[in-house]
């Protein structure tokens, strides 16, 4: 898959990266501002994921939205979860997907909504920065949840969320996933609710253009 005027850090304010793929936008930022072309759902930590066919749409509870809808940019608010980003023909997704998301099928359902819409072997996906295996420690409960996905050191456990997902991805039937490999935890322009306690978030979004 091309990505074209791929940036990463620099440019704008709070720009982390931008690329386009298939006339889609995707981009991540960690100072952002609300606007009426904007859809965000509201964030539990479920598996659900909100169709978004007509705008302006009423805000919802879920992790995970898609629309084909051209010009309205679809985004989640992320600090140490996993944002992701899944690019068909005419359909785009966007998801925000932690260890519960993980657990509850978040992803399997999202590409399922998308797989009814788009061929599954034609998608592209996106998995951006979140908490990685050198900082994300987890408890032993963790090892009946995802037992080939934790790494142990020093008697601890560390679990590695962007690998995890890029995994469950594959699984789904997702052949062409990149990554931006970064630990929020570690990487201090980033939001890290695990690090410090921060309610700032990164807003990572998709847009039709």
């Amino acid at each position: 898959m091309r990505k074209e005027n791929l940036k990463k850090g620099g440019g704008a304010e709070g720009l982390v990266c931008s690329f386009r793929v298939r006339g889609k936008l995707i981009e991540i930022r960690t100072v952002w501002h609300s606007h009426r072309n904007l859809y965000l759902p509201l964030q539990k930590h479920t598996s659900r994921v909100i169709v978004l066919e007509t705008f302006p749409f009423p805000q919802l509870i879920g992790d995970a939205v898609i629309t084909n809808l051209k010009g309205v940019e679809v985004g989640v608010r992320t600090a140490d979860c996993a944002p992701v980003v899944l690019v068909g023909e005419e359909w785009v997704a966007v998801a925000h997907v932690g260890w519960r998301g993980l657990a509850s099928g978040i992803l399997g359902n999202l590409v399922e909504k998308m797989s009814s819409r788009e061929k599954v072997e034609k998608l592209f996906g996106f998995v951006g920065p979140c908490a990685k295996a050198c900082c994300y420690e987890v408890g032993e409960e963790f090892r009946e949840m995802f037992p080939d996905q934790l790494e142990e050191r020093g008697g601890r456990l560390f679990m590695d969320l962007q690998k995890a997902v890029l995994r469950e991805l594959r699984g789904a039937g997702v052949p062409d996933v990149g990554l931006l490999e970064r630990c929020t935890v570690c990487s201090e322009e980033l939001p890290s609710h695990r690090r410090d306690g921060s309610r700032e978030r990164m807003l990572t979004s998709v847009r039709i253009l």
